[in-house]
C-alpha cells in the first residue's frame, strides 16, 4: 500500500513505499544509474495520476516519458 511523508510540502522517496514494500529509494537505487531519473520521474507521476506503485505501471510511465523524450508517439 502507498505510504508517503512530506517534506517541506514535497515527497520524498524515502518516505513513499511500493505496493510489494519496499521504498521508492530502494527501488531506484536498485537499478542501474542510467534508468534512475525516469523512474523517479514515472513513481512521481504514478503518484500525480494515483496508480498503483507497482513495477508494471512504473516501468509503463518510464516507458511513455521516454517516448516522448524521443518525439515517438
Amino acid at each position: 500500500m502507498l505510504k508517503s511523508e512530506k517534506e517541506n510540502g514535497e515527497q520524498t522517496q524515502e518516505g513513499i513505499t511500493l505496493s510489494n514494500g519496499q521504498t521508492a529509494q530502494d527501488y531506484v537505487n536498485s537499478l542501474p544509474e542510467k534508468h534512475r531519473e525516469v523512474a523517479t520521474e514515472s513513481i512521481l507521476e504514478c503518484l500525480r495520476l494515483g496508480y498503483p506503485l507497482n513495477n508494471l505501471e512504473i516501468t509503463r510511465i518510464g516507458r511513455a516519458i521516454n517516448r516522448k523524450r524521443l518525439g515517438i508517439k
